[in-house]
């Protein structure tokens, strides 16, 4: 059926494609992103960061501010439990104070109380006032709140 030029042919076809195959499968890995930009607030929180702009123009609205930029401990223990956590927003006066903590509970809080919870407490040791709100307040709401 086959001859031993057609066995040569199809053992060569056959080295060939696997050659492309391994070219084609390098040159995918080589060229494969490791990292990929990634949005650095949501849209429902870029409107509540929109509506404190509106809120309070004189002061600095900061978004997705990490806890180990807020707070420390010298016990290595504590800071490990904060040490990859973030808040929502933070505001902070014309001083660069902060005035309070705002954080936008959508529904996946529902189910993170406790640590919702032990967020706000490791806040208030160390002195801040944390506001949450589930939707986005009006501004009259803000100011009531926070002034």
């Amino acid at each position: 059926m086959f001859n031993s030029s057609s066995s040569t042919f199809l053992v060569i076809g056959i080295i060939a494609s696997l050659a492309l195959i391994i070219l084609c499968a390098q040159q995918y890995f080589k060229t494969k992103k490791k990292f990929y930009p990634k949005r650095v607030i949501t849209p429902y929180e870029c409107r509540m960061y929109v509506r404190l702009k509106e809120a309070f123009p004189q002061y600095h609205v900061l978004a997705q501010v990490a806890f180990s930029a807020l707070i420390t401990s010298h016990n290595l223990k504590i800071r490990n439990k904060f040490n990859r956590k973030v808040t929502d927003f933070v505001l902070l006066n014309e001083s660069l104070q902060v005035l309070v903590i705002i954080e936008l509970d959508d529904p996946t809080h529902l189910y993170k109380v406790e640590e919702d919870k032990f967020r706000d407490h490791m806040l208030h040791e160390a002195g801040y006032r944390v506001l949450r709100y589930t939707e986005i307040p009006n501004v009259r709401q803000l100011h009531k709140d926070i002034l």
